[in-house]
């Protein structure tokens, strides 16, 4: 994946959804680059995780359930950027959204960007704060470290 063009995706995705900041661009893109390098759409081993986020069914689920469902603004605007219908968007189970992570660059880019929207900390704006952020607030759990963020991100090609 051309590293360029998906964070050129992903800004656009952001601006759209009204939650676009410089450090939300770079740890979002980042955030795809540790957990699949763009290689991967599906978790190698168990599978549930889905998109180059790497973002769990459930994870939306609650993006949807326990935030969205209260904003409508903000579900619209969503659904909009994922090019589905609000309501549909607010009545999917874990399996269409596992679906909607599986083929929709855009689901995966959004509940991304919403799991670290609903941090109640700022965004960190220096590489290490963002590993340490990563670690705690997305991949909580997982098998991720502060290392494997950073090898990863001397990795792009911005």
């Amino acid at each position: 994946m051309n590293h360029k063009q998906i964070k050129e995706l992903i800004e656009s995705t952001l601006k759209n959804m009204n939650m676009y900041s410089e450090d939300a661009l770079e740890l979002v893109f980042l955030t795809g680059l540790v957990e699949s390098g763009y290689n991967y759409i599906s978790q190698i081993g168990s599978g549930i995780a889905r998109s180059f986020f790497q973002v769990e069914p459930a994870t939306a689920f609650d993006s949807i359930n326990s935030y969205l469902v209260y904003r409508d603004s903000k579900m619209e605007r969503v659904a909009d950027c994922m090019m589905i219908d609000p309501m549909a968007l607010k009545s999917m189970d874990e399996l269409e959204l596992e679906e909607l992570l599986w083929g929709n660059i855009y689901a995966g880019i959004i509940f991304c960007r919403l799991k670290y929207w609903r941090v109640p900390l700022r965004i960190p704006s220096d590489l290490d704060g963002k590993a340490k952020y990563w670690l705690k607030y997305y991949n909580a759990g997982g098998k991720g470290t502060i290392n494997h963020f950073l090898e990863m991100a001397e990795t792009r090609k911005d």
